[in-house]
């Protein structure tokens, strides 16, 4: 004899609450890319209609907003007693380590512009890091712009070649290409890691004669 299946209670669904709208619209981002994220494609997602929504968020422009602050908070930032280039590093390695998770983020993360403190944690540990450097003025704003623009653009470098790990460049005729067929010799063993660090160094070098 089977027992009979309790039955459901009626009544009201769970509580939604902004944290688990930005939950849903994270993974909603992450599939389906920046043009798929809506309010109508998270409500979906939750379940529930696209009007309870608007208790959370003003609209998509809030939505979008929200899910990357969230992600920027979420990065860790070092202590500001460390020398200023290990803590260059550092936010650079997480700015990329974000990218790399969620690659669909990434024009919402360059293109955004945050009111939320804690996201301002991190591009505010990089200005200082470069005012500690002796950059000032413009100077430290490009110096900003320039350790953001590399770790994204370097993420984004780096998941297209793990989709195609085979560099047709080191097979390049050597007399017309000398230069890029002995980097990509010189770089054919390296791993994606070792290479993102190989490239902080002359970042680091350059922001160093910005600020001398």
């Amino acid at each position: 004899m089977t027992t009979p299946d309790p039955p459901r209670r009626r009544g009201r669904p769970p509580k939604l609450t902004r944290e688990a709208v930005l939950a849903a619209a994270l993974e909603v981002l992450d599939e389906s890319g920046h043009e798929g994220l809506s309010m109508r494609a998270v409500a979906d997602r939750l379940g529930v209609g696209k009007m309870s929504l608007y208790h959370h968020v003003a609209d998509r422009a809030e939505l979008e907003r929200l899910v990357i602050e969230r992600l920027l908070a979420e990065l860790p930032v070092p202590d500001a007693e460390l020398p200023w280039q290990e803590r260059i590093s550092a936010l650079a390695r997480s700015v990329r380590s974000l990218v790399v998770r969620h690659p669909n983020a990434t024009p919402l993360v360059a293109l955004r512009e945050y009111s939320d403190p804690a996201s301002l944690r991190l591009p505010e540990a990089v200005m200082l890091a470069l005012h500690d450097a002796g950059l000032r003025g413009a100077a430290l704003v490009g110096g900003s712009r320039l350790v953001f623009s590399y770790a994204i653009g370097f993420a984004q470098i780096d998941l297209i070649a793990r989709d195609d790990a085979t560099s047709p460049m080191a097979s390049l005729p050597e007399e017309d290409f000398p230069h890029v067929v002995a980097g990509a010799r010189a770089t054919r063993g390296l791993s994606f890691d070792d290479q993102f660090e190989l490239g902080l160094r002359p970042l680091l070098a350059g922001l160093a004669e910005m600020g001398s």
